[in-house]
This record gives structure tokens, C-alpha cells and sequence, in this order.
């Protein structure tokens, strides 16, 4: 594979004026189509699905999941991410893949077991500190490079806005537009040094809407004048050095009364004339219910989205709400949206012109990173995870209405949510700590009454919220032990949010990261005092 990939480097570089202008003219139109989708797949190593998918339909990229590809360990990947090349090299016109992943930090991280668990964007933001986050996207995209994934789905530049937006939170760098444009853009850079394409995500701006997209379509009711003041300010700054951005199906009036922004060719036009951008516009996955309400199917999506701008679509992940029957996308499936976009461009629906136009964007950036060798490096893990380490302290925030409570031989009760259990087993707050774990984020009657009873042999109670503030249960849980008096402490691991709701709470950590460094920050500051 590598003497493959190495000729054909060197064939575009001395031989051909670029593989935009003569890979397209060789191209079918199965061809064409099939690298304008981002597919996922089922299986820990390249399989007769994945074979199917590069060779049959000629996809374009691949985008990892855990809960389908394992991505148990560095090694596992980096196998994965051969055996799928290896089958694009055999293709008629062996071009590489795009192998996506998104590896935003804190919260939507796929990569763990083996990698370096960074705090998110949240936490970033908090430092005020610009050269961490180059270094931290640097970091990351080492990593991701180092088991073959060429693409990151990141950074996230909505402006957060609405505290309580049940999608973006601490995903974002803050509600500081420049501070969000600034962050981007360093996170940008550390990215190119990496040699790794982000995307920045989601246009027109996710930051200010009540609603979920995966679940049901958000609307931005903002005026043009209030969007460029906020929502577009980190877009503006970085379409000029962007090589690709991903849409967002939220629906903004002000941009277009009638269709999602990955559906609509007001907002995209808006993104290329007036916002100067000239890459690969990806679209969200389009399996989420933002984009399938107007089209009730994912083949009519695909078409609507690339005759509107888009270049590349992601057709992976689960569908939050069962459509047709299913839960995610088959191959059969993915097969028949294929089909369904070579009879739009066989009827006219789609021109040859926007084909082409979109093949040519994407082969663009895949020239520019995907045929040229990079040099192998060994990663420095220890030193990603001390860069991790100092993330995490220094974005802790704390607040103590009481001196805190000696925590020496002292029987201590941890109460978290089941979703922390793994995070907390490599920290040093379970040495010697009782633990109640309850499920997802809504405890039941019985563990609210379970939880209580086991407080009463604690000595000291360490409570962690995750994401209470959208959760009745979890409230009453975490109120009524902190309404028995006993000394205690509060650690905020997601939307800060949560710390307003326990204002008599004596001891609040925020993390603004559920990560294990995070977590283990606040496990060294309460213990060195």
C-alpha cells in the first residue's frame, strides 16, 4: 500500500497537473457520487461491509463510532485504518479515504481506551490560555494521525449563548464570540501542524436554540443584524483558513424561512459569497431528525443537501428517534441513497456541474493531505497526558462558603451518576470511598431512598452533577443529601448550570469536563489542604 500510495504521489506531483482536473475526467458518475458520501460501517477490522462500501459505491470517507468499529486501542485503529485504505488502493482509481472521527475533547470523544482524555472546549475556555489550545488540537491530531484518521470533526465554534441549549453547553469555548473565534482559530493551526483537517462545526451557529437537532429541528429567531454580531463572528474569522466546515440543521429565518441550513442554498451561499469560504462544506449526519423533518427520507435529504452547497455527507450514527423501522443506517441502505443521488444526476434534479463542482472540492483537500506521506513519529503520550493534567487545573473553578471539611480517615460516600463509573475507577477519589452509582441521569424513587440510606455511615458526602439541571429526579436526589446537613462537597462535572440550582451547597467545584483529568483535578485540590 505505501509503494501504491508513494507512485501515485509522485505521478500527481510531476506527472499530472492535479488529480482535481484529470481524476474527474477518468471518474464515473458511480465514482463521482460515491466520494461525495461519509459512510460508517460495522467492524473492528476492514470487512466484506467495508469492502462493499469502498469498492462497490466508491465512498469517499469513513467515520469511526465506537459502538461500531471497537476502537479499543491505538493499535486496533491504526490496523482498521490500513485494512481500509488497503481497499481503496485496489479501486479502479485508487483514492484515499477521508477517515473522520469526531475527537472534540470533554464530552464527544471517540477515541479512550489508549488515547489521551483531553478536557473539552468548555474547559479550554476557561484557561483564557490560546497556545493550549493550539497545543492541545496539536496533540490530538498526532494521536489521531497516528492510527491512520485524517480528519477531525472539530472544533466546535458555536457561540453558547443559551445556558441552558440541551446540545452545545461546555462542548463550546464560551459565550464570547471573539474568545470563541480566537480559540477556533488556534485550534485550526494546531491541527494544520498535525498535518490533520478540522472542521469547524456547526454553521450558521448551535449555540442559542432550546432544542436538540438530533432529536427534533431548532429554529434561531435572530435578526441578520444580531447573527453577524454573534453566531457568525467565529465563521466569518475562519472561513478564510478553513478546508472545510460542517452545517448545522437548524432552521434560521433570517437566512431562509423554509429549510434547514444544510438543506438551504440561501445559507450556504452565504457561507461562499459573503463569508469567503471556498472549501468542503460537510453536512451533519443525515440521519438526525433536524434534517429528516422536512424529508422524511435520507435519500431525499441527500439530494436537497448537495443541491444546496454541500460537498461531502455524513451518513453515520444512530437515529435518536426510530425512522423506517431502524435505528441506523445498512449498507443496503446506504446503497440505496447512492442510487437515489446517480438518478438525480441521471434526471437532471442534480446538474453535472454541481457533481463535479463538489468532486472537485473534495479531491482538493484530499490532494492537499491525503497523498502526501507524512513522516512516521512516535506520539508522546506521557507528555499529551501532563498537557491534559495542567487543562483540567487550570480551568477548575471553585467556591467555598465554609472552610472545607477534613477529609483524613474520614468515611466518605461518592455519589455519581452510572455514566461517571469508569472515569472515577481512574481517579484516586475511589481509594477508600463508598460509592452509589445511579442509572443515565434520572434516578428512580428507590435509588433516591438508597442513596440516603447510605449517607447515614458517611462522614463526609461527594456529589457529582452531571447535567441536573435537565433532570427532576437528579435534582431531588442531590437536594435532599445536601438538606441533612452533613459536610459535603458539590463537583459540576458538565453545564455549569447545575450550581444555581444548590445555592446552599458550602463546597462547589466546577470542571466544565467530565474527563478523568478534570475530575482528578478536583481529587488533588481537596486533598491537599
Amino acid at each position: 500500500m505505501q509503494l501504491k500510495m508513494k507512485w501515485l504521489s509522485i505521478c500527481c506531483a510531476f506527472f499530472l497537473p492535479s488529480i482535481v482536473v484529470c481524476l474527474p475526467k477518468e471518474m464515473t458518475m458511480k465514482e463521482k457520487v460515491g466520494q461525495l458520501l461519509m459512510v460508517h460501517f460495522h467492524g473492528e477490522e476492514a470487512n466484506e461491509d467495508a469492502k462493499c462500501l469502498i469498492q462497490d459505491l466508491g465512498v469517499g470517507g469513513i467515520i469511526y463510532y465506537s459502538w461500531a468499529n471497537g476502537l479499543h486501542s491505538p493499535h486496533q485503529v491504526r490496523v482498521l485504518s490500513q485494512g481500509l485504505q488497503s481497499i481503496a488502493q485496489q479501486n479502479r482509481n485508487p483514492i484515499p479515504l477521508f477517515i473522520s472521527v469526531d475527537q472534540e475533547g470533554g464530552v464527544v470523544s471517540r477515541f479512550h481506551q489508549g488515547f489521551t482524555s483531553f478536557p473539552g472546549n468548555g474547559a479550554l475556555g476557561r484557561t483564557k490560555n490560546l497556545d493550549l489550545a493550539e497545543e492541545i488540537a496539536f496533540a490530538m491530531g498526532e494521536e489521531l494521525r497516528s492510527v491512520g484518521a485524517n480528519m477531525n470533526l472539530a472544533p466546535v465554534i458555536d457561540v453558547n449563548v443559551n445556558p441552558k441549549n440541551p446540545v452545545i453547553g461546555i462542548r463550546s469555548f464560551g459565550d464570547d464570540p471573539a474568545l470563541v473565534a480566537a480559540f477556533g482559530h488556534r485550534m485550526l493551526q494546531g491541527n494544520k501542524r498535525a498535518h490533520v483537517i478540522g472542521v469547524p462545526k456547526h454553521f450558521p451557529g448551535h449555540g442559542d436554540v432550546d432544542t436538540d437537532s438530533h432529536e427534533n429541528l431548532p429554529i434561531v429567531r435572530k435578526s441578520m443584524d444580531m447573527l453577524r454580531k454573534i453566531e457568525l463572528i467565529p465563521f466569518e474569522r475562519l472561513a478564510p483558513e478553513a478546508e472545510a466546515i460542517m452545517t448545522a440543521h437548524i432552521l434560521v429565518p433570517a437566512l431562509d424561512t423554509k429549510n434547514c441550513a444544510t438543506l438551504s442554498k440561501n445559507t450556504i451561499a452565504y457561507l461562499r459569497d459573503v463569508l469567503h469560504f471556498s472549501g468542503v462544506v460537510i453536512s451533519d449526519s443525515l440521519v438526525m431528525q433536524g434534517v429528516l423533518k422536512k424529508c422524511q427520507t435520507v435519500e431525499e435529504a441527500a439530494i436537497q443537501a448537495i443541491n444546496a452547497g454541500c460537498d461531502l455527507l455524513i451518513l453515520g450514527g444512530r437515529q435518536p428517534i426510530s425512522f423506517a423501522g431502524t435505528c441506523e443506517l445498512t449498507v443496503a441502505d446506504m446503497k440505496s441513497i447512492h442510487s437515489a443521488l446517480m438518478r438525480a444526476v441521471e434526471e437532471g434534479r442534480i446538474t453535472i456541474e454541481r457533481l463535479d463542482e463538489a468532486v472537485g472540492r473534495v479531491l482538493a483537500l484530499k490532494e492537499k493531505y491525503l497523498y502526501q506521506e507524512t513522516p512516521a513519529t512516535d506520539v508522546p503520550w506521557a507528555m499529551h497526558q501532563a498537557l491534559a493534567k495542567k487543562v483540567a487545573a487550570l480551568a477548575l473553578q471553585e467556591v467555598h462558603r465554609e472552610p472545607l471539611p477534613d477529609l483524613s480517615e474520614k468515611k466518605i460516600l461518592m455519589v455519581a451518576p452510572e455514566l461517571l463509573r469508569e472515569a472515577l475507577s481512574q481517579t484516586s477519589f475511589r481509594a477508600g470511598s463508598d460509592v452509589f452509582f445511579f442509572k443515565g441521569l434520572h434516578p428512580s424513587t428507590d435509588e433516591i431512598e438508597n442513596a440516603r440510606k447510605r449517607m447515614e455511615e458517611a462522614d463526609v458526602l461527594c456529589i457529582f452533577s452531571y447535567n441536573a439541571w435537565k433532570s427532576r429526579s437528579q435534582q431531588a436526589l442531590i437536594q435532599g443529601l445536601l438538606d441533612r446537613g452533613k459536610p459535603h462537597v458539590l463537583i459540576v462535572v458538565r453545564d455549569p448550570l447545575d450550581a444555581e440550582l444548590f445555592p446552599m451547597a458550602k463546597h462547589v467545584w466546577w470542571t466544565f469536563s467530565p474527563t478523568i483529568p478534570s475530575i482528578q483535578a478536583v481529587c488533588e485540590k481537596m486533598y491537599e489542604r
